[in-house]
């Protein structure tokens, strides 16, 4: 059984991303898919956190969109998409204006209910549920824990639903725009819950399925706690005859829907794996059609005159094993290449930054620029791993979010721009790329090694090594600060931090001040 249907904390949840995914796995589902509405905040907590006792996870999606002119008695219309890059500019860009509006749009909906009479708060209802992500759900669940109304539900009837006192429209993107942002993030647009919507005319929602198709919807959620036996039928031929994925979900919120249950939604659902799997193969069938490498050098800033030096670089050594003959040879040479021209660009550029810096500091400062999380996360802001072409085994592991295959391939396409363009292209390349982590690196003072600048110090001047001594500890178990202080040149300084590293380190760097006032 799946469920391709679930809401986290993330959005309107009651559970948390990691709770989804251990009650998923206790109810027994195989795969599923967290669908927050217009955040993926949720699937991030989820990829952080790889375990593989979990089911199957793809990522997911829902999108709040306006329908097109001719069918606006449908009202609110809800976009699934499942299976994207969660480094998509663009996906991205659009969930950021959701939030941005979701945050000016809880005060308006806390000012009708206090000038309705409802002593409530936005303060209030953020220190119950936590800032991260609140809305209606949570304004709703908080006027029946202050005894306003008798239920959840019954906040929403009287006053938080559409065209009751309390209601202010929410931020949504057209259906073309939403469509069209899933389909070149990698991902497949799907029309959430059909059931739940209004046409004034017999026959409207099939025109209107059509009328979404040329935009390039590519399913239809036809399994859904809200559809009855007869409707669930009728959207099943529905699907077929416009060639569309079937899916399916529960819906499922937690203590926000109540009766509605992870899996089975009100036992009326009984989701196959099959329907899982021909989701990931219409999957793969788009990501071939809408992986346009133009998108990664528009990320990148750099169009190649020789595309095929990109083709190599985006060839792992498990997809050339198993496709003999796709790739002239696997990126590892690349690889090779890449490395060194990153250590010599981007050595340049700190010296540059960095005058006043000495050949140690500059290499644990260039170290830290090019160490495989460093590069990983420059892979990931360019949306690199979903260019990657990778064997089976390796693609079905995420192997396009491993920061070792995503570190070696962003070495490979530096290296193919270095060969494309030259050196001064490449220069310009990487102090493009890694400006914001020069600027970083270099005015935050936790990337420095306080306590090895100052063992070089002394080691320089003949002193012995730094000795560190705990004087105190401070703070209940969960909570300590540890005071510790050393003795060089009979100078003393005291350091504090919440661990003894951070301590020790506090300590070196009020020394090495000291050190420097008495030398000037």
């Amino acid at each position: 059984m799946v469920d391709l249907h679930i809401h986290s904390t993330a959005s309107d949840g009651s559970f948390s991303p990691l709770e989804i995914m251990a009650l998923a796995k206790e109810t027994g589902l195989r795969a599923i898919s967290i669908t927050d509405h217009d955040t993926i905040e949720g699937i991030r907590e989820v990829l952080r956190h790889p375990n593989t006792n979990w089911p199957e996870f793809i990522t997911g999606v829902e999108i709040s969109c306006e329908p097109p002119l001719e069918f606006m008695e449908a009202g609110s219309i809800h976009l699934l998409g499942y299976g994207f890059s969660v480094y998509d500019r663009n996906l991205n860009a659009i969930l950021d204006n959701a939030k941005n509006a979701r945050t000016q749009r809880n005060p308006k909906i806390i000012e009708k209910l206090n000038t309705l009479g409802f002593d409530i708060s936005i303060e209030q209802v953020e220190k119950r549920f936590g800032a991260k992500q609140t809305g209606r759900p949570h304004i709703a669940e908080l006027m029946r824990e202050k005894g306003y109304v008798k239920t959840f539900k019954e906040a929403f009837d009287k006053y938080l639903g559409k065209d009751r006192p309390a209601y202010v429209s929410k931020y949504k993107v057209t259906c073309l725009k939403a469509i069209q942002t899933i389909l070149e993030a990698g991902g497949l647009p799907v029309l959430a819950h059909p059931g739940l919507l209004t046409f004034n005319k017999s026959g409207q929602l099939e025109i209107f399925i059509d009328t979404l198709k040329t935009y390039g919807l590519e399913g239809l959620e036809v399994y859904y706690t809200g559809h009855d036996a007869s409707m669930t039928s009728f959207y099943k031929h529905l699907a077929d005859k416009k060639n569309l994925i079937v899916t399916g979900g529960s819906d499922f919120h937690g203590a926000f829907n109540k009766g509605v249950n992870i899996g089975s939604g009100r036992n009326n659902l009984d989701i196959g794996y099959p329907v899982f799997k021909a989701l990931n193969r219409r999957l793969a069938e788009i990501k071939e059609k809408y992986t346009d490498l133009s998108i990664l050098e528009n990320n990148m800033g750099y169009v190649f005159k020789d595309r095929s030096l990109l083709v190599n670089a985006l060839c792992h050594r498990s997809y050339v094993n198993e496709n003999q003959g796709s790739c002239s040879s696997d990126n590892e040479r690349l690889e090779f290449l890449g490395d060194a021209v990153l250590g010599l660009c981007v050595g340049h550029l700190l010296m540059e930054k960095s005058p006043l810096k000495k050949e140690g500091e500059l290499s644990k400062l260039r170290s830290n620029l090019v160490s495989e999380p460093a590069l990983a996360e420059m892979a990931r802001f360019i949306d690199l791993g979903r260019f990657i072409r990778l064997g089976k085994g390796e693609a079905l592991s995420r192997g396009f979010d491993k920061n070792s295959i995503l570190s070696d391939a962003f070495e490979a396409i530096i290296a193919a721009a270095y060969l494309d363009g030259g050196f001064e292209k490449i220069m310009e390349l990487i102090h493009d790329l890694f400006s914001d982590s020069f600027d970083r690196i270099i005015s935050n003072e936790e990337t420095v090694d306080y306590k090895s600048t100052l063992q070089e110090f002394a080691q320089e001047h003949g002193a012995v090594t730094p000795q560190y001594v705990v004087q105190k500890e401070s703070g209940p178990d969960h909570d300590k600060t540890f005071e510790i202080s050393l003795n060089l040149f009979g100078i003393e300084s005291t350091g504090f931090g919440k661990n003894k590293k951070a301590a020790e380190q506090d300590s070196a760097k009020k020394a090495l001040k000291i050190l420097k006032k008495m030398k000037h």
